[in-house]
């Protein structure tokens, strides 16, 4: 069974890919189409969420830590997919 400190552990290391990935789109964006920076909101919008499910965890006990680990576990997949297709579009 995972404990809290290692769900926490694949939190941040999540975070860390994602945001050097977003980090790399964001200055790409600036330059792209219209149809680009509509999908870069609202995968912006997924990365407050993603934030904010990092600050519950942060609070969570063993048994709440799991089911918001697998919560920031889909969301973590939604990102990366959606950073891919804008690589692509890039």
């Amino acid at each position: 069974m995972k404990t809290t400190a290692d769900v926490k552990d694949k939190y941040q290391s999540l975070i860390s890919t994602l945001k050097r990935e977003r980090d790399e789109l964001n200055v790409k964006v600036h330059l792209a189409s219209m149809e680009v920076r509509d999908e870069w909101k609202g995968v912006e919008e997924k990365w407050e969420h993603l934030q904010s499910k990092g600050r519950q965890l942060g609070q969570a006990t063993d048994e709440s830590a799991h089911e918001l680990g697998d919560a920031v576990s889909i969301l973590g997949s939604e990102l990366k997919e959606t950073y891919k297709r804008l690589k692509r579009a890039l």
